[in-house]
């Protein structure tokens, strides 16, 4: 399933201003490693957070309604970095029972996604940190109810200039995945090597651009492989206040079947989905349009 979601208006919050390490905010999919804290004997402890939430509404002949949402805290004492982010996206659309042209009198979910992670990072040797981080995930119009994912692993600065900066992580992930009703298996979990690249860009002092880029290879199925991108340009028009574009995609090679429990509308029998259109999409993708404000 292709989603495309244009966010009209963001409010981001932050209580203190947050880390420019931090990867595209409002996303919530990645975090980039920061660098090491400086030893601050009168600061021994930072403490960021931020947040944002945003507005979808469209009416007349379509409607659409939803909302979304991101936040962020980040605690670091000394060489430890303790973060807590999380995240949702969650639209209905106005459907009608008589079919495409009729009047609207149903709603149904177009977008449900949403995630909550924590992650503990020691820092060492100026450009390196061991983490370990937890996160919980769902998508069910993607062909999972929720994901489980405990990781561990590796990250290091490996490039830094005034304007460009590239960081990568290797480690290892395990997933669990509950899907929906209906499908074969019902639960999966997979053992997964992963790599993750952030390159981020300051072409001016008033715009940047950085990608994020996740890849996730299971080791007891090798046909489940899975990418996952965000793209994010960013431009300042005030001191406080910046207009960014998030492109996010999700690639699955390996998808669920789709469920056995469907009916066709109009016969109102069950639905036989043909050979080459058993399981669900391969790829997912979203784009918001985001108007995003600091105050502190």
């Amino acid at each position: 399933m292709r989603r495309f979601t244009i966010t009209l208006f963001t409010i981001g919050l932050g209580i203190l201003c947050a880390a420019p390490a931090f990867a595209a905010d409002p996303a919530y999919t990645y975090k980039d490693p920061t660098k090491p804290p400086a030893v601050d004997v009168k600061k021994p402890t930072e403490i960021h957070a931020n947040m944002t939430a945003g507005l979808v509404w469209v009416a007349g002949n379509s409607q659409s309604v939803g909302g979304s949402g991101t936040g962020l805290l980040s605690i670091k004492h000394w060489q430890n970095e303790l973060t807590f982010n999380g995240g949702f996206a969650y639209v209905q659309s106005g459907v009608s029972k008589y079919g495409t042209g009729g009047p609207i009198t149903d709603q149904k979910v177009s977008a449900e996604n949403w995630l909550i992670k924590g992650r503990y990072d020691r820092y060492f040797l100026e450009k390196n940190t061991v983490f370990a981080s937890f996160q919980s995930s769902g998508d069910k119009p993607s062909g999972y109810v929720y994901r489980l994912e405990p990781q561990a692993g590796y990250a290091r600065l490996l490039f830094h200039s005034p304007r460009q900066t590239l960081r990568g992580e290797i480690g290892y992930d395990y997933t669990y995945e509950h899907r929906p009703f209906g499908t074969t298996p019902r639960n999966a979990d997979f053992h997964s090597g992963r790599l993750f690249v952030y390159y981020e860009n300051t072409f001016t002092p008033f715009a940047s651009i950085s990608e994020g880029l996740e890849m996730l290879e299971a080791f007891n199925d090798l046909d489940t492989f899975r990418l996952n991108s965000l793209t994010t340009l960013s431009t300042q028009v005030y001191r406080n206040i910046a207009i960014k574009v998030n492109f996010k995609l999700m690639f699955n090679n390996n998808p669920p079947s789709r469920p056995t429990t469907l009916v066709d509308p109009v016969t109102m029998t069950a639905f036989v989905p043909p050979p080459d259109n058993s399981h669900f999409d391969k790829v997912d993708t979203q784009l918001d349009v985001v108007l995003a404000v600091t105050f502190l």
